[in-house]
């Protein structure tokens, strides 16, 4: 059982890596083409850090939905 505190930091936490997640792919994806922001030296790692950031986003706040809270 969680409390009810706990459960409301790991779906802000998961609000936090979602938004860092799109952040990345947003610069990545666009700023990194025009050139104002240089890409990672591995595109492919970098993407894949990426989708990282936002699987553990989704998880932690969807996560708030299946909690059993004491």
């Amino acid at each position: 059982m969680a409390s009810p505190e706990n459960v409301q930091l790991a779906a802000n936490f998961g609000l936090f890596m979602l938004a860092v997640g799109m952040l990345g792919l947003l610069s990545g994806a666009t700023l990194g083409r025009g050139g104002m922001v240089r890409r990672a030296d591995t595109p492919g790692q970098f993407y894949l850090v990426c989708c990282c950031h936002l699987a553990v986003g989704a998880f932690c706040y969807f996560g708030q939905y299946f909690a059993r809270t004491a």
